[in-house]
């Protein structure tokens, strides 16, 4: 039988019914973040090569004095 009792929205137990949705919600979200993850890799990857020939030109032009690099 399922425990019908009043549980406020911020407290989430488990076995109560609205548990499947929040682990639902959470399954979405963490769906969307990978998501937005794989998409801001792909949208700054051509800035982050440009940075790093930009980069490494200057630094070759002129001896030492550049950024250090980052490990």
């Amino acid at each position: 039988m399922t425990d019908t009792r009043a549980v406020p929205d911020n407290e989430m137990r488990v076995g109560h019914r609205d548990s499947r949705r929040y682990n639902v919600l959470r399954a979405i979200a963490d769906g969307l973040r990978m998501i937005g993850s794989a998409i801001a890799t792909v949208v700054t990857l051509p800035f982050r090569l440009v940075a790093k020939l930009f980069g490494g030109a200057s630094s070759t032009a002129s001896r030492g004095g550049g950024r250090a690099r980052r490990a």
